[in-house]
């Protein structure tokens, strides 16, 4: 004891606090401090002054310094042991906020731990519906700030909804802490009228403007977080006067904006104003890590693996990092790579955003996968190319991976259409090998159906970097081959070799070529080029065209069952627009109307219009599920016959 108030004195004699006078200040003292350095300096000399020990207490309390004034021992009331011990957990629960953001391992919520300990009895006597004074009502909603940092976000509204029963009144800064537990059960549209009550009495408080942001964003209104957070940052200067240095606050603002932008869909402003800030601020982490994460939504996980490579040796205790690094690693297929940056990031915090949901991408990495694509088509009664109905089912089930670049697969495609009252069916089933490792990926399948001799199929993929990909495929029975042609009992080999450039999310080249072995005796040779452009996107609705030509040679004439014209030719233009109807979290509905045009040329019968309509849904039912529909009507003509075709498509993956 008398170790601590030397101490105590010291520290406020070299503060310049104490004068050495013997006199003892009364606990109305205008200035604490000097109230303290004075009775620290009486009890120095008289240890047994019970009136100074007292008084040095009550100043030490106006302090704040808590853990000091317990430290001295003074002769007090019940009430005011009360009020110190109030004190100490209240100090307690602001120091493990700190603690929770800053520190990491098994100290970061240990603060807390004690704090929430310390009012366990008080908890549980309140919601039995004991009394509470004014001591406990403040105590258990400095618990609620307590529970919401600890991440107990459920028992954080528990209490706070007993203590508004019980008409307890709830400080700002509680409401402020309970909007992040909010958030942490994806209320946000709760959590955002809690901050704005908040702002309410402090509106240029950090962390409640930081937090309404993620908040407004959670609930989909992008466009309403964006405005906010870029009013918030203009209040705040860019420079700080000591060394003209970007202010800290401000940086953080500003990145949140470049943030928003990015979940607008606005990647080429976002782009401009993270590489602004990097300049600005090159070796800030959150830049950085913004940048990272900008470059993964954009379709570069090469340049965002390497950038997060180069920041997590920077900033190792970052498990947000690790987070993006895992998610970079598994879009590059590598598996053991993001499996080790995942366990990196769970070991600094397991319960981080970012960690849980990388954890979620790996798991769904190593889930069963059903893939099923299916389409209906409906001519007009003279039957036509398809037929006078038509539908198919293509289907693939793939299992958890095996030694982690493995994975084996199930295959069933199933066709029939209908020929003026005349059935024709084919179906094929087969069982195949996935590797998928790096840049590569390559299948290996053997199938076979109903009459028609066994199949193997093989592709391989190569994507050395972030814009190129070069693929090729072979089998020796496609299934993409004309029902017709199946009625007269022809088969054929398909080959596939195309390269796509694509330079970002909305910029796309792709080239590919054909050859078609028919066991007729027809070949037939094709190539294929589109141009795929987004003119125009947000968080609502996007704009794109897609500008294609392609062309076919057959070597037999035009006597064979099915459409097989000599040499032809088509130039078609498809716009689209596509509409966010609804978002929650990881659920969404989306809208796309496309509309088509073009002309098709054909050696012996001149040209014809090509004219198509198609408006689907896309249903994102979490993350492990999403599921395509769509209606559409197509004109063309065939042999100079112009045909109408209603057709509908559905697609389904799902990872369980």
């Amino acid at each position: 004891m008398i170790r601590a108030t030397g101490l105590l004195t010291a520290f406020l004699l070299a503060a310049g606090l104490g004068n050495g006078s013997a006199a003892m200040a009364t606990d109305t003292e205008a200035d604490p401090a000097v109230a303290l350095g004075r009775n620290l300096d009486q009890l120095a000399a008289e240890p047994g002054n019970r009136d100074a020990r007292l008084a040095a207490w009550r100043a030490a309390v106006r302090l704040g310094l808590f853990e000091q004034a317990a430290s001295l021992e003074a002769p007090l009331s019940v009430a005011e042991q009360r009020t110190l011990e109030g004190d100490r957990i209240a100090l307690q629960v602001r120091y493990g906020v700190i603690d929770a953001n800053s520190q990491r391992g098994e100290v970061r919520f240990a603060a807390l731990d004690r704090s929430l300990a310390a009012t366990d009895d008080d908890a549980a006597a309140f919601l039995a519906g004991g009394p509470a004074d004014t001591e406990t009502q403040r105590r258990l909603t400095d618990r609620v700030s307590a529970l919401s940092a600890r991440r107990r976000a459920a028992d954080a509204f528990a209490l706070h909804d007993a203590l508004v029963a019980r008409g307890v009144a709830i400080p700002p800064w509680t409401q402020r802490d309970l909007a992040d537990s909010a958030l942490q059960l994806r209320e946000p549209e709760w959590a955002a009228e809690l901050y704005r009550a908040f702002l309410a009495t402090a509106p240029d408080d950090f962390v409640a403007n930081i937090g309404l942001f993620y908040a407004l964003a959670d609930a989909g209104d992008i466009d309403a977080a964006t405005a906010h957070i870029d009013a918030y940052a203009a209040r705040l200067p860019e420079r700080r006067h000591r060394d003209g240095r970007y202010n800290g606050e401000r940086l953080s603002a500003d990145i949140a904006g470049d943030r928003a932008r990015a979940w607008a869909n606005r990647l080429d402003e976002a782009q401009r104003r993270s590489e602004a800030r990097l300049a600005a601020a090159p070796f800030n982490a959150e830049a950085r890590g913004t940048a990272a994460s900008l470059a993964l939504a954009r379709g570069w996980p090469h340049l965002g693996e390497q950038t997060l490579r180069r920041i997590v040796g920077s900033d190792p205790d970052n498990p947000a990092l690790y987070a993006d690094l895992a998610e970079a690693r598994l879009q590059l297929q590598d598996w053991l790579g993001a499996r080790a940056a995942l366990a990196a990031g769970e070991g600094i915090d397991a319960e981080n955003t970012g960690v849980r949901r990388a954890h979620t991408s790996l798991a769904l990495h190593d889930s069963f996968e059903l893939w099923v694509e299916a389409g209906y088509g409906k001519g007009g009664d003279t039957g036509g190319f398809f037929g006078n109905s038509d539908w198919r089912i293509d289907s693939y089930l793939y299992a958890p991976p095996l030694a982690e670049n493995w994975r084996v697969f199930a295959h069933n495609y199933t066709s029939s259409a209908d020929f003026d009252g005349s059935t024709t069916n084919w179906t094929r089933t087969g069982i195949g090998a996935e590797w998928r490792h790096l840049a590569w990926r390559a299948t290996a399948e053997v199938n076979s159906g109903d009459g028609v001799k066994p199949g193997l199929l093989a592709t391989a993929r190569w994507k050395p970097d972030d814009q190129w990909s070069v693929y090729a495929a072979g089998e020796t029975v496609t299934n993409q081959i004309p029902l017709r042609a199946v009625r007269e009992g022809v088969t054929a080999a398909r080959a596939e070799v195309g390269v796509d450039w694509r330079l970002d999310e909305s910029r796309k080249l792709a080239l590919a070529t054909t050859l078609t072995d028919f066991s007729d005796d027809n070949r037939r040779n094709a190539v294929s080029t589109s141009w795929f452009e987004r003119w125009a996107s947000g968080p609502r609705w996007m704009f794109e065209t897609t500008l294609g030509a392609d062309a076919s040679h057959n070597t037999a004439d035009q006597s064979v069952a099915y459409f097989n014209p000599k040499t032809d030719h088509s130039l078609w233009l498809t716009a689209a627009v596509d509409n966010l109807a609804w978002r929650r979290y990881d659920f969404a509905l989306r809208q796309r109307l496309a509309l088509t045009a073009g002309n098709y040329w054909q050696k012996d019968y001149g040209s014809g219009a090509i004219e198509a309509i198609e408006y689907g849904h896309r249903w994102e039912l979490g993350r492990a599920v999403a599921f395509n529909y769509s209606l559409g009507r197509l004109l063309r003509p065939y042999d100079g016959v112009r045909e109408g075709r209603t057709f509908a498509t559905m697609s389904l993956l799902w990872r369980f």
